[in-house]
């Protein structure tokens, strides 16, 4: 265990951490195994990442860095997204990837899933952003680790519209934030073809006052067997949301909307 640590430590050493950053070093130590740490540490020398910097989010299956990053010739605020190797939560995703025509899962140890789930959220965020769907713009992904556009400024990531709770109002159109938010919801359908499968006030994030879809490991293929389902979870969730508001809108309608041919 002590040499694990010590190659971890050495790892770290090879990393150039921002100012800011270098008090969250113990942190990385924490959360981030000796694998992921060799695997970023090759993003890195590939000059994908230039420093890293503090922590966006922790959590269950995945945590969140802020880093300086390097892409298409120009320097660049990123966001890096790490799925935990080793998590008792991951079991629940099964359902998301089990009917995902992209992806082959019968030969596929549990450890591979973890790489699966990574590859699925990057092709995801790809689809999305390349269907005109506000999400962060995907820059690359190897093994458990996504890196991404940053959402935010001076390295403060933007807030969920969770985070911003009521205070909305005085911040922004609710009308107009409610039809960006369908918008964007018929986009990804109509267009990328996919349905979010999580979404809430928890994963919209409000981006120099536009609505942006995160956190698309989940997402999945309108052929899905549970597509329509998710669809409608999807859809109540806003809908919930945005009656806090005074806004409302029928269900029904909205289904129809988005899924007419």
């Amino acid at each position: 265990m002590k040499d694990k640590l010590k190659e971890i430590d050495r790892y770290l050493d090879k990393f150039r951490f921002k100012e800011k950053g270098v008090e969250d070093r113990k942190i990385y130590a924490e959360v981030l195994d000796l694998r992921t740490l060799k695997a970023l540490y090759k993003l890195s020398a590939k000059g994908y990442i230039k420093a890293l910097g503090g922590v966006i989010s922790t959590g269950k299956e995945a945590n969140v860095f802020y880093a300086d990053g390097h892409f298409e010739c120009e320097d660049v605020p990123i966001a890096v997204k790490i799925y935990r190797i080793e998590t008792s939560e991951f079991y629940r995703m099964d359902e998301y990837l089990f009917g995902d025509r992209r992806f082959d899962l019968r030969r596929i140890s549990k450890k591979d899933l973890i790489f699966i789930w990574a590859e699925k959220e990057f092709r995801n965020l790809e689809r999305a952003y390349e269907s005109d769907v506000r999400v962060p713009k995907p820059y690359v992904h190897y093994r458990n680790i996504i890196l991404m556009e940053f959402l935010g400024e001076d390295e403060i990531p933007a807030p969920t519209l969770a985070d911003i709770g009521l205070e909305l109002k005085e911040l922004v159109d609710m009308e107009k934030l409610f039809d960006e938010v369908i918008n964007n919801i018929k986009k990804l359908y109509k267009r990328a073809e996919l349905v979010h499968a999580d979404l809430s006030e928890y994963n919209i994030v409000l981006f120099k006052d536009r609505p942006y879809l995160i956190d698309m490991g989940q997402s999945v293929l309108i052929d899905h067997p549970y597509a329509r389902s998710y669809l409608e979870r999807d859809l109540r969730n806003v809908l919930r949301f945005f009656s806090k508001f005074g806004i409302k809108a029928d269900l029904e309608a909205l289904i129809d909307e988005i899924t007419a041919v």
